[in-house]
């Protein structure tokens, strides 16, 4: 079931990342910043509370890390309810699962992911490779 989004913000370069650790805002600013010239970036570090943003604003892409904070639920799960509320958003997972576990636990259909620990040239390739394919920057 497709979900309403409300028309929030004018932007069309937006971004939401989902992560609950501080040390990787610098590098993933950096790569959006990159990538998508005049982005605006949503910071959050739940599940919950980026499942709250897809539900208000459009996104452009978004990034969440996997293993978020305990009791909460995990990138893998978030990115389950995007495919029903914002199925048309590229959605990249992070983490520091091998690439081998990840792909063989979530199957050719799954979504893209980028193994940490990676660097800007990585991250910013990923997003740019998303957004130039999933549609015009």
């Amino acid at each position: 079931m497709k979900s309403y989004h409300p028309t929030l913000t004018s932007n069309p370069q937006r971004a939401l990342v989902v992560e609950d650790d501080l040390w990787m805002r610098p590098l993933i600013s950096l790569a959006l910043q990159s990538a998508l010239y005049g982005v605006e970036i949503d910071w959050v570090e739940s599940a919950e509370e980026a499942i709250r943003r897809v539900r208000l604003f459009e996104y452009r892409v978004i990034l969440a890390d996997i293993y978020l904070r305990p009791n909460g639920n995990t990138g893998i799960e978030f990115w389950y309810q995007c495919r029903e509320e914002c199925p048309e958003t590229p959605i990249v997972l992070m983490s520091s699962i091998p690439v081998e576990s990840f792909s063989k636990k979530m199957g050719l259909y799954g979504p893209h992911y980028l193994p940490k620990p990676f660097d800007l040239a990585q991250c910013k390739a990923v997003i740019g490779n998303l957004v130039h394919v999933d549609g015009a920057t």
